[in-house]
């Protein structure tokens, strides 16, 4: 080897030292840079996303608390409250046809109320000046003994010279033998007489521990506590403190003021918890990168000059790619490492493609959603609540029968928006009476709905809206021409661990020949597209149900009823105890 070709074989590792260190310094200068900058903007970005959660949290708390307060003025505003009011205000105990129907009353002025807050987590009581309770639902912690022990706790902090005003009694911790909860946080508004202030009971509002928990999990893993005006806590995690100190001054902290009641909103994120991982992957980047640039070091000196041709018809052709020539490919000749290469973009390119068409398959599948979604956003309890103006409206108005039309109605939206809770036999019957109000609306057809059910069989849990469809059927077919008086009978039979349903009417009926014909299909359950076309598609959705509900043993037949017309005839399987519990 000559001078001059060591000369230049040195002067080839000077530039590699070069150009190792112009690679160095520059990356790890902008490796330090990325990290506080990444530091700075994971940390706003946090800040950001937990104050917009943190702000729509606050707004249903607030949406709460507003809530309550409509409420709590219905019970002071309304004279036909403070009329029931007045006879409830000394009773002790219901010992009287009377009193029993003053608490029906009560409890039917919680229902109206109802609708406005629809939270089923809120439970609401009125006492009178003996400690008599009647509250609103029965609901999960709804108990007597909890409800008992509440009041006990705050009558002492209500101020009965505030009347009318809602005040706001602090958290309740709450212990019971039969149902474990935690802690309510407990307002009262003390209703008196406007005519001679009178006290006419004390209104209770108690918002249940779980409440709070099922909207803070909103927030992942933030540490989130609520507290009062006074900066007392009231739910969340006790870790979270009302005043930053200095352990936390690096943590995200994030508050959001409650509207109406004064209270705040905070959230605690560690700093640690946020930016522990990119500090982690920083120092063992930093300690991969000096490693590989000494590597480099060698390797370049050999393989650089044969690498770069290459690599620049690569280049080019990436380049080319990138300005938007998507069916450009490269050579691949040769069997080495550049040709793989080659190969192996190729293939990336294609699936580059492939990948660029499905997106713009989804994207247009998104935009439809999208747009599905949008006409969706209609929420229900908005129609609700226009009903029950509506409803009240005509109630002011003596408009007694256009009003028991409307409660019809919302009786059954009610039903379908919760459609997937179970109900009971019971409840559904009632529910069909409303129904049957809507449809002799509809039908103009005067129809007798009758029901018997055993005391055992009421309380049978069971599938929501499954009579409604054979109920359908009879004002559709049965009455589809005029009937001397028509009627519906439902009535319900146990023998042992058998249940049946029969749900008659004096309509038109069938022949013979039809009721083998549908008993025979429905005994066959045909699947679900060969009963599109069918006109009782109705009735195998109630069959389905029943089998989905009580096992595939459950059937369902038809038969001449001795109304006139047809019965229908539901059983299954079901072990009822003593209470008429299912077992």
């Amino acid at each position: 080897m000559s001078i001059h070709s060591l000369f230049r074989f040195s002067f080839y590792r000077r530039i590699q030292i070069s150009f190792l260190c112009f690679i160095l310094l520059p990356t790890v200068v902008a490796s330090f840079l990325n990290y506080s900058i990444a530091h700075k903007n994971v940390k706003e970005k946090i800040f950001l996303s937990n104050q917009t959660v943190l702000t729509v949290i606050a707004k249903d708390i607030s949406k709460t608390v507003d809530d309550m307060t409509y409420a709590s003025n219905f019970f002071v505003q309304d004279e036909s409250v403070r009329k029931q009011l007045r006879i409830f205000t000394n009773m002790k105990r219901i010992e009287s046809f009377n009193d029993y129907e003053t608490y029906l009353q009560i409890k039917d002025f919680f229902g109206l109320i109802d609708v406005k807050t629809m939270n089923p987590d809120i439970l609401m009581y009125v006492s009178n000046q003996a400690g008599f309770i009647v509250q609103s639902s029965e609901i999960q912690g709804s108990d007597p003994e909890i409800i008992r022990q509440q009041y006990e706790t705050v009558k002492s902090r209500v101020d009965m010279s505030k009347a009318n005003i809602l005040q706001w009694l602090g958290t309740v911790p709450t212990h019971s033998t039969t149902v474990l909860t935690n802690s309510s946080y407990l307002l009262a508004r003390v209703i008196k007489s406007p005519n001679d202030a009178q006290p006419l009971g004390t209104l209770f509002i108690s918002i249940p521990d779980r409440y709070f928990m099922k909207a803070f999990a909103q927030l992942g893993t933030s540490k989130l506590a609520l507290f009062d005006a006074y900066g007392q806590f009231i739910a969340g995690n006790r870790e979270v403190s009302y005043g930053s100190n200095a352990a936390m001054r690096n943590n995200i902290r994030n508050e959001s003021p409650i509207q109406y009641s004064g209270w705040k909103l905070i959230s605690d994120t560690p700093e640690s918890q946020v930016t522990g991982e990119i500090t982690k992957t920083f120092f063992i980047t930093m300690g991969l990168i000096i490693p590989f640039f000494l590597i480099f070091f060698f390797i370049s000196m050999y393989v650089a000059k044969r690498l770069h041709r290459p690599i620049r018809k690569l280049q080019a052709g990436v380049e080319q790619f990138g300005n938007g020539n998507r069916r450009i490919r490269f050579e691949e000749r040769g069997k080495d490492e550049i040709s793989e290469l080659g190969r192996t973009l190729n293939i990336m390119l294609d699936q580059i493609n492939q990948l660029i068409w499905e997106n713009e398959q989804e994207q247009e599948q998104k935009r439809e959603l999208e747009l599905q979604a949008l006409y969706s956003q209609i929420r229900p309890h908005f129609l609700m609540n226009t009903l029950n103006s509506i409803k009240c409206n005509l109630l002011l108005d003596n408009e007694m029968i256009h009003s028991q039309k409307i409660n019809s109605l919302m009786s059954l939206l009610r039903a379908y928006m919760k459609f997937n809770e179970p109900t009971s036999l019971g409840n559904e019957c009632k529910l069909l009476f409303h129904y049957v109000d809507i449809m002799q609306m509809r039908s103009d057809i005067e129809v007798q709905l009758d029901v018997a059910l055993p005391p055992v069989l009421s309380n049978l849990e069971f599938p929501k809206l499954l009579l409604q469809p054979v109920v359908e059927n009879a004002f559709v077919h049965g009455f589809k021409k005029a009937v001397d008086r028509p009627k519906i009978v439902i009535e319900a039979e146990q023998n042992e661990d058998w249940v049946e349903i029969h749900i008659s009417d004096n309509g038109l009926g069938m022949s013979v020949e039809q009721q083998n014909q549908l008993n025979a299909e429905l005994q066959s359950s045909p699947d679900a597209e060969a009963w599109q076309s069918y006109k009782r598609v109705g009735l195998w959705n109630v069959l389905q149900r029943l089998k989905m509900t009580y096992g595939s043993s459950s059937s369902m037949t038809c038969a001449q009823s001795e109304l006139g017309g047809l019965t229908i005839v539901l059983g299954f399987t079901q072990k009822i105890d003593a209470g008429g519990s299912a077992c």
